[in-house]
């Protein structure tokens, strides 16, 4: 039973790009979506990078989906637009099957050789060891950072290289930022964790709570826009944390 990711890109100029892998690996890491012609029903070359395919073109608004066949399961981690080195350069909203809206991006991206989709998913579950993630963007960075949680321990969420909220966000203050657990019962139902995500200084000063949704998001748009909140500055040895009890 495979499980596809497809995203919908739309350019500043009223066109569209639909990019889809229709059997991507469960877990954080992710996997590219390419452009896809869906068995000829669309009219674009299949099989290609979006920034090869559309080079010129200006992305302004996207959304993923999550579909696994046979099952309504299928959550999503993280869907993000990369540059040639594989750097985030802006997340891409979205969620499970329901998701019904094309939201604008946090910033508009340029297509250019080199950029890629990609996106990452899994099961929704009734447990308190899944995948959590912390998406975060700010004016000059957008970065997400994703742990597997440990039943009543506090677990911190690091980014695809490994670095921590705030070596990789170092004296950049947050704009928005939305964070994501795809239990059935959310990530606290026994009471014994904590119910958000949350940022802390290297003092164990707390800086920010963040209430994660589902990553199913019938509504991608109030999926991320419910969980705006205060600003965050992150100094260097900030640190962003889970402690699930389900």
């Amino acid at each position: 039973m495979a499980t596809g990711v497809t995203i919908v890109c739309r350019f500043s100029d009223g066109t569209y790009a639909y990019l889809q892998n229709a059997d991507v690996t469960a877990g954080a890491t992710g996997e590219e979506c390419q452009t896809s012609n869906a068995s000829n029903a669309l009219n674009q070359v299949a099989d290609v990078s979006v920034g090869e395919a559309f080079t010129g073109k200006v992305c302004t608004h996207a959304v993923a989906k999550v579909a696994t066949q046979n099952a309504a399961t299928g959550t999503l981690i993280w869907a993000a637009f990369k540059d040639a080195q594989g750097k985030v350069i802006v997340p891409i909203e979205g969620g499970g099957s329901t998701v019904q809206q094309l939201p604008p991006l946090y910033k508009p991206v340029r297509m250019q050789t080199g950029v890629t989709a990609s996106a990452a998913w899994q099961a929704t579950a009734d447990s308190a060891t899944l995948i959590a993630s912390l998406v975060v963007c700010t004016p000059q960075a957008c970065d997400y950072f994703t742990a597997t949680m440990v039943d009543v321990t506090s677990t911190e969420l690091l980014n695809a290289s490994g670095s921590s909220v705030g070596s990789s966000l170092a004296g950049f203050t947050s704009s928005k930022y939305w964070g994501v657990y795809p239990s059935t019962i959310g990530m606290n139902n026994q009471l014994g964790g904590v119910s958000t995500l949350w940022v802390e200084s290297a003092e164990g000063q707390v800086k920010g709570l963040i209430p994660p949704g589902d990553g199913a998001g019938s509504a991608a748009g109030s999926f991320i826009n419910s969980i705006n909140g205060v600003p965050i500055s992150f100094n260097q040895n900030d640190k962003a944390y889970g402690n699930t009890d389900t």
